[in-house]
């Protein structure tokens, strides 16, 4: 029976705009692996053409004929073959659902007291759901009217109270954008557009203007994500960087704004409850075709009740979120499938778009070298000798048929690196293929030497600026090919010395990115070789200033420096208490430089806080503020005091407060060791 329109594409596009806010207000860092904001930020200006694209089948197939839903044309255009369309795309939403509650699930657990049981607020949200999908697009529509009003005020009211803070220093990334972060953010992006897959399932229900309508909602969504995040960056800084739920709790750091908590989880809830009720009404929608178009609503009410029992039953796992695959089934539901009944239904088109494909196919150039007659670098180590340089490089061994991703030991001598190199290239008879490098590992000496040692490699065009940088004591040649023998001839096994940790849980990565970017120094981790341990370890960090001041850092002065400058996350530590060894977790840190100059030389105060359960007694509670102290102390004797090394940002802070006087002194080093410093420490 043919379905008579009752709703407009704008009402339509209001439902999925809300879907997509309701994900983005419960985006974390966890659920998606992006842990920097940029790369969720920039990806999003890219999705605004994306979604249009995406829609153009759905385009091109509802332009005018709106009689009947894609799973519906599948049935009756592919036979028997297209009643397999209907249950995929009920079984896609319903595992959309799934999806959702988990998100919100992960959400709660985070931000609602411990006392609260967070699945019984699911199980009755759920229900509402059920309810609120019984009722109709009709009902929906109505319903996703309120929510966009709550969603609408709750951007004002943050935008009153974060505009005042709000910096555009902030907004510079502390760690540069790469483009396999871009391409990993869009891809979490387009893993939660779920909903926009119901668009061809809810068309015989649509009125209006199906092309205008996709194009206002591809430029508002995506931007209103856009401003909002830069809103939140620039007012809040890095801090959201080391936020488990970045976009929601950039209201922790946001001063008055905190009072509005509940407010805000509301607003959150209301839209994840519009969005699980789109996505169960298009279960039951995308499955009518399967029962010539009855039982809806029961087919809507048995999916709810799968759902529920799937949340009280279902234990956590991560495969659920995982962001390729949810991507490539928003491709294939979004594009794939309306084109191909598009392209069913349009014959004389079919053949026109295969013989593009084909001639894209084959009609390409062929004068590209292949993998065999390349070196497939993997690792670069480089010691600086009185003549020159030595390179080890480890590369996947190509020739050995019989074991995959094998690897070996390759070396070359040259007075520069390129020299070395084009040796190297011209005694084996191929090509160097460096995209695929993880890391440079270079002796001490020719750290010292890094603008120099660098310089090839922050030039060449092929090497990937994502490869991290080690120094080793020890000639890398030596740690390098002992790497190889603990961890034996293979690809994965070496791709551990890679993703190296200079303190355990913390990352002090220094990229070929971040050596040419940052402004003040480097934190290079420190590879030594432990005969004790089957692996080898990372100690502390090698710190190269960009005057020219290098220094070797421990474990302790290393950890001091990332809790000054908070770029620590959840990190586990040990303190004596008495005679017992007590471990404890951090779980944030907050810090501030604040500069005083009274006499000839300035006074610096460091200010940390620290997050701590409140389930360590007292005892343990000193004992972890003075080991934090110590940590703090260590570092600042070491690099400010000592060797006048500004890694502690604490010239940007001087130059702010007193820009006239920090100005008229010659020697900024000797300033920097004379200072005299406090340390603060609160729990």
């Amino acid at each position: 029976m043919k379905q008579h329109p009752t709703v407009t594409a704008g009402q339509i596009f209001t439902l999925l705009f809300i879907s997509r806010m309701a994900l983005a207000m419960t985006y974390s860092v966890t659920v998606s692996g992006i842990a920097s904001l940029w790369s969720f930020l920039l990806p999003l200006l890219l999705c605004i053409g994306l979604s249009m694209v995406l829609l153009v089948p759905v385009n091109l197939l509802f332009g005018n004929r709106r009689d009947s839903s894609v799973a519906e044309l599948s049935v009756r255009h592919w036979g028997i073959l297209g009643h397999a369309v209907p249950f995929l795309y009920a079984l896609y939403f319903l595992g959309s659902c799934l999806y959702a509650v988990m998100t919100l699930k992960h959400f709660l657990t985070i931000l609602l007291p411990k006392d609260i049981h967070v699945k019984a607020v699911l199980a009755v949200l759920l229900i509402a759901c059920i309810y609120a999908a019984l009722k109709g697009i009709e009902a929906l529509s109505r319903m996703a009217a309120i929510v966009l009003g709550f969603i609408l005020l709750s951007t004002v009211l943050a935008f009153i109270y974060l505009m005042p803070g709000f910096s555009s220093k902030n907004l510079l990334p502390v760690e540069g954008v790469t483009l396999w972060g871009m391409m990993d953010g869009t891809v979490f992006i387009l893993s939660r557009m779920n909903s926009t897959a119901a668009l061809p399932i809810f068309m015989p229900s649509v009125k209006g203007k199906l092309g205008k309508s996709t194009v206002l909602w591809s430029v508002l969504s995506f931007l209103l994500l856009f401003f909002m995040l830069v809103l939140f960056r620039g007012a809040i800084g890095d801090y959201l960087d080391t936020r488990e739920l970045p976009v929601y709790q950039a209201i922790e750091g946001a001063g008055t704004l905190q009072r509005l908590n509940p407010f805000f989880i509301f607003v959150s809830m209301c839209s994840m409850f519009c969005h699980v009720a789109i996505l169960l009404f298009a279960v039951s929608e995308s499955a009518k075709p399967l029962f010539k178009n009855r039982f809806g609503k029961t087919i809507c009410l048995v999916s709810g009740v799968m759902l529920l029992l799937l949340l009280l039953w279902m234990p956590d796992s991560e495969v659920l979120f995982n962001k390729y695959g949810w991507c490539a089934l928003t491709v294939i539901f979004t594009f794939v499938i309306p084109l191909a009944v598009y392209l069913a239904m349009h014959r004389r088109t079919a053949k026109t778009v295969c013989c593009l494909l084909l001639a894209a196919l084959f009609l390409t150039g062929c004068n590209s070298t292949q993998l065999n007659q390349r070196l497939i670098v993997q690792g670069i180590g480089i010691d600086q000798r009185e003549d020159g340089y030595r390179i080890t490089l480890i590369v996947l061994d190509t020739e050995n048929e019989e074991k995959e991703n094998a690897i070996r030991l390759v070396y070359t001598d040259g007075k520069t690196i390129q020299e070395a190199f084009g040796t190297l290239e011209n005694q084996r008879g191929k090509k160097l293929l460096l995209s695929q490098c993880l890391f440079l590992m270079m002796s001490r000496q020719a750290a010292d030497d890094n603008i120099h040692t660098l310089s090839y490699f922050s030039d060449s065009n092929e090497m990937q600026k994502t490869a991290n940088l080690m120094v080793t004591e020890e000639s890398a040649e030596t740690i390098l090919s002992t790497a190889v023998k603990k961890f034996g001839y293979s690809s994965e096994a070496i791709n551990l010395l890679a993703d190296s940790r200079a303190v355990n849980q913390t990352e002090v990565h220094c990229s070929l990115l971040d050596a040419e970017n940052t402004e003040e120094a480097m934190l290079f981790p420190y590879v030594t070789e432990n005969q004790d341990l089957s692996s080898l370890c990372v100690d502390g960090s090698y710190l190269v200033d960009k005057s020219g001041t290098h220094c070797l850092l421990n474990r302790e002065e290393t950890m001091g420096i990332l809790i000054v400058n908070h770029r620590v996350m959840d990190f586990t530590d040990t303190v004596l208490v008495g005679k017992e060894a007590v471990s404890y977790q951090i779980h944030q840190i907050d810090s501030h430089v604040i500069p005083v100059w009274d006499t000839a030389y300035p006074a610096v105060r460091f200010v940390i806080q620290v997050q701590l359960d409140r389930s360590y007694e007292t005892a343990t509670r000193h004992a972890i503020t003075e080991s934090i102290r110590q940590k703090v102390r260590a570092a600042i004797d070491k690099t400010l005091l000592q060797n006048g090394c500004d890694v502690l940002s604490v010239r940007q802070y001087l130059g702010n407060a007193y820009p006239e006087r920090y100005g008229a002194v010659a020697d900024k080093k000797a300033l920097l060791r004379h200072s005299s410093v406090h340390i603060e420490i609160s729990i």
